[in-house]
C-alpha cells in the first residue's frame, strides 16, 4: 500500500471515528423536566432490570385511534348461517335455523322442495388443498333438521335452486365425537373426577389445563385494548399476572415450541426435519394423554398455524380432538368480513368458529380431565386496535368458564406469543419493547391456595421475575404431578435450585418454584437481541443529557429537604460517571416487513430506526458535604423525569445530618451550622 493510499485509508478511519462519535455522544438537544416515574420498572432484580412502560400515555395515544376513524374498522360478517348444530338423544343433528320463509323471499321461490341441499366429507389432499366426496343429498322440509352419520367430525353443505343450480348457501361445520350426552352417560369411573364422586385412589383429581392463547397481543396492549376482559380476570378469578414475560424468538414457533415441548427451535429440528413431518415431536399434551387426559389442539388460521406454516405439520392426529383440518377448508373457502384480513364463514368470524368449539366441549371438560390448546390469530395478529373488537367476546369465555366450573378443576394460561412486530405503532420505542413483552397470565383453581399454599405463594412472587416460555413448560410439567405441588416437595425443589447460581441456573424453572434473583437473560437463554433486561453503555460526563440528568437529581433531593430548613440545599460539585441503561435488543433497529392490505400504515416495512428513549444513570458530587449520590431519570422524547429513588453511595465520613429525626432523609441531609 502506497503513502497516499496509506494516508486516505487513516482520514478515512479518523473521520468515521468522529461520525460515530458525534451520534453516540454529542448531544445539543435542550430538554425540559418532567415528572417524576413511581413505577419505574416491571422487574427489578440483581439479574434484570426492565423498565416499566405507561399503558397510555401523549406518545402513543395518535396509534390508538388512527384505525377507528376508519368506517370500514368494525367486525361484521356480511353472510347468513343457514344451520346449527344440535345434540339430542345421543346424536348430532344439523338444523335450519334461518326462517324457510325468509329464505325463499331472498331466493324468489315459493316451496322449499325448489331447494336442494348437499353435505360433503372433505379431506385434505395436501397441505392447503381440501377436496370433498361423497356427496348425499337431503330434503329441505319440515323438520328441517338432518341427523348426522355417526363418526363425523366435519362436513361441508351446500344448497342449490333446483331451477337455476345457483348456491344459495355453503357452509362448514364441526361435531365432537362421540356426542357429549353419550360420552357422559358411558363416561369410565377411572375418568369420572368431577362429577361427585371422590377419586378411586382417595388423593387429589388430575388439575385440568386450557391454554387460550392470542397472537401478537403484548402485555400493555391486552389492558389497552380488552378492559373488560382484564378487568372480569382481576375482579373474579384466582391468578397470577406476570410483567417480565420476554419473548424468546422472532416469531409464533420459537416462543410455542419452547412451551410446548421444552425445546428450542432449532433443538426441536432434530425430531422433524429428516422424517418430514412433526409427529415424533415430543409435545407435552402427549403426557397428559398418556396420564388418561383427553385432549384438544385448535387454531382459528390454518394458514399460520404452529405445526403448519413453513412446517410439514403432522400425519396423524395426536390429539384427541383436532381442528386443523375443518379450519382449513374454512380458510380455502373464507369470505371478507368489514375489517381488512378477518375472515368469516357465514355470520361466524374465525374467532367466534374456535369459541364454539370451546362451549362444545364444556361437557367433557366439566366431567374429565383435560388439556386444550386454544390458538386465535386471524385479527389479532394484523392490527394494534384489533383486539379491542374481540374484547366482549373474552370476556363472556372466562365468565362462561366460570359459570360452568370449568375453573373450579383448571389451570388456564391466559397468553400471547409476543407483541406487534410491524406497523406504525411498532416502529415506535415503546413499540420495539412491547414486542418483545407479551401477556401472559395463570388462572387457578382458588381451592389451589390452601392446598399448595407455598407452590401459589411462589407463583405470585414471581409475578415480576424475568419469565419464558421455557418455564411454562417446566409448569405444565408440575401440574401433571400434583404431588409434587405439596409443601415438602415445593421446599426441597427451591432449596436445590437455589444452590444453582451462575451458569448452573437452569434455562427453565417451574413458576412454582421462586425464580432466582440473580437469573438474566444468558441463564434463560433469551437472544440479546429480544432481552428487555438492561445492559450499560458509557456516555462522556459532559454530555448535555448527563448535566441535565444531574441538575434534575440534585433537584429532586432539594425538594425533599423542603420541610427541613435546618438542611442546607445541595449544589452539583462533579459529575463522577454516567450511563445509559437500555435494553439489550436497543441495536435491533430495523422493522420488520409488514403485509400489504386495505390498511397501508400497516407496512410493508423494512427500514433501519434509532430510539433516543433511554435511562440515564448519573453518579454525581454534591456540596456541601461532599457527598455521593446515585439516581437515574428518563428520556422521553425531550422530557427528563427522574426514576425511582436517589440513594447516597458514599461521602466524606463528615455527615453532618443529625439536626433532623427522620431515618429515610437524613443521609439527604447537611445540616447548617
Amino acid at each position: 500500500m502506497g503513502e497516499r493510499s496509506f494516508r486516505k485509508l487513516g482520514l478515512g478511519v479518523i473521520v468515521t471515528t468522529l461520525i460515530l462519535y458525534a451520534l453516540l455522544f454529542l448531544d445539543t438537544q435542550f430538554y425540559e423536566t418532567g415528572g417524576k416515574i413511581h413505577n419505574a420498572f416491571f422487574v427489578n432484580t440483581d439479574g434484570c432490570r426492565i423498565i416499566a412502560m405507561d399503558v397510555m400515555n401523549p406518545t402513543i395515544a395518535k396509534y390508538t385511534d388512527w384505525e377507528w376513524k376508519d368506517k370500514r374498522f368494525y367486525l361484521k360478517c356480511p353472510h347468513q348461517t343457514w344451520f346449527r348444530t344440535e345434540v339430542a338423544n345421543g346424536d348430532w343433528y344439523l338444523k335450519l335455523t334461518r326462517d324457510i320463509d325468509r329464505i325463499l323471499q331472498e331466493s324468489d321461490l315459493t316451496h322449499d322442495w325448489q331447494i336442494k341441499c348437499y353435505w360433503f366429507r372433505v379431506r385434505i389432499k395436501r397441505r392447503w388443498r381440501p377436496s370433498s366426496y361423497g356427496r348425499t343429498q337431503f330434503p329441505l322440509e319440515f323438520p328441517y333438521a338432518l341427523k348426522v352419520p355417526k363418526g363425523v367430525r366435519t362436513l361441508r353443505v351446500m344448497c342449490m335452486n333446483t331451477f337455476t343450480n345457483k348456491t344459495l348457501h355453503e357452509d362448514a361445520h364441526f361435531f365432537i365425537q362421540p356426542p357429549p350426552e353419550k360420552l357422559l352417560k358411558k363416561a369410565p369411573k377411572t375418568l369420572k373426577y368431577w362429577d361427585g364422586e371422590k377419586h378411586s385412589s382417595g388423593g387429589t383429581p388430575p388439575i385440568s389445563v386450557m391454554i387460550l392463547g392470542l397472537d401478537s397481543v403484548s402485555h400493555l396492549n391486552l389492558l389497552r385494548q380488552m378492559p373488560s376482559t382484564v378487568r372480569y380476570m382481576r375482579q373474579n378469578m384466582s391468578h397470577v399476572e406476570f410483567w417480565g414475560f420476554n419473548k424468546i424468538g422472532t416469531n409464533t414457533y420459537p416462543n410455542l415450541i419452547a412451551m410446548l415441548t421444552g425445546l428450542s427451535a432449532t433443538e426441536a429440528e432434530a425430531y422433524w426435519v429428516r422424517q418430514k413431518c412433526m409427529d415424533n415431536l415430543p409435545l407435552i399434551w402427549k403426557e397428559f394423554k398418556k396420564a388418561g387426559y383427553n385432549t384438544s389442539f385448535a387454531e382459528d388460521m390454518a394458514i399460520f398455524s404452529l405445526f403448519y406454516f413453513g412446517k410439514p405439520g403432522f400425519k396423524r392426529p395426536t390429539t384427541d380432538n383436532n381442528l386443523h383440518d375443518y379450519m382449513v377448508d374454512l380458510y380455502a373457502n373464507r369470505q371478507a368480513s368489514s375489517v381488512a384480513d378477518t375472515h368469516c364463514r357465514g355470520e361466524r368470524t374465525f374467532i367466534d368458529i374456535l369459541l364454539e368449539m370451546n362451549d362444545r366441549l364444556l361437557p367433557n371438560t366439566q366431567r374429565y380431565p383435560y388439556f386444550s390448546f386454544y390458538w386465535w390469530a386471524n385479527g389479532f395478529h394484523e392490527f394494534f386496535n384489533s383486539p379491542r373488537l374481540a374484547d366482549g367476546r373474552f370476556e363472556r369465555l372466562l365468565r362462561s368458564l366460570d359459570d360452568a366450573g370449568i375453573t373450579n378443576n383448571t389451570i388456564i394460561l391466559f397468553m400471547s406469543d409476543h407483541g406487534l412486530r410491524w406497523g406504525r405503532f411498532r416502529s415506535s420505542f415503546q413499540g420495539m419493547i412491547e414486542d418483545s413483552q407479551p401477556f401472559l397470565s395463570v388462572l387457578y383453581p382458588a381451592w389451589m391456595r390452601e392446598k399448595y399454599p407455598v407452590a401459589i405463594k411462589s407463583l405470585a412472587g414471581n409475578a415480576h421475575s424475568l419469565v419464558t416460555t421455557y418455564d411454562l413448560h417446566e409448569t405444565l410439567k408440575h401440574i401433571l404431578d400434583p404431588s409434587s405441588l405439596e409443601d415438602t416437595s415445593i421446599t426441597q425443589k427451591s432449596e436445590e435450585l437455589w444452590k444453582l447460581k451462575g451458569s448452573k441456573t437452569p434455562r427453565a424453572i417451574s413458576l412454582f418454584l421462586p425464580i432466582p434473583p440473580w437469573r438474566n437473560c444468558n441463564t434463560s437463554h433469551i437472544p440479546s437481541k429480544f432481552c428487555l433486561c438492561h445492559k450499560q453503555v458509557p456516555i462522556p460526563e459532559s454530555s448535555r443529557v448527563v448535566r441535565k440528568s444531574a441538575s434534575i437529581i440534585i433537584d429532586y433531593v432539594n425538594q425533599l429537604m423542603v420541610e427541613y430548613p435546618v438542611c442546607m440545599p445541595l449544589q452539583l460539585d462533579s459529575i463522577e460517571s454516567a450511563y445509559f441503561a437500555v435494553p439489550q435488543r436497543d441495536n435491533d433497529f430495523y422493522i420488520e416487513r409488514g403485509h400489504r392490505n386495505a390498511y397501508p400504515e400497516q407496512g410493508p416495512f423494512w427500514e433501519k430506526r434509532t430510539y433516543n428513549d433511554k435511562d440515564i444513570v448519573v453518579r454525581l458530587k454534591a456540596k456541601p458535604g461532599n457527598a455521593y449520590f446515585e439516581g437515574m431519570t428518563r428520556r422521553q422524547g425531550s422530557k427528563l423525569s427522574v426514576v425511582g429513588e436517589v440513594v447516597r453511595v458514599g461521602g466524606d465520613g463528615n455527615r453532618n445530618n443529625d439536626c433532623i429525626d427522620n431515618p429515610l432523609l437524613e443521609p439527604f441531609c447537611h445540616c447548617a451550622l
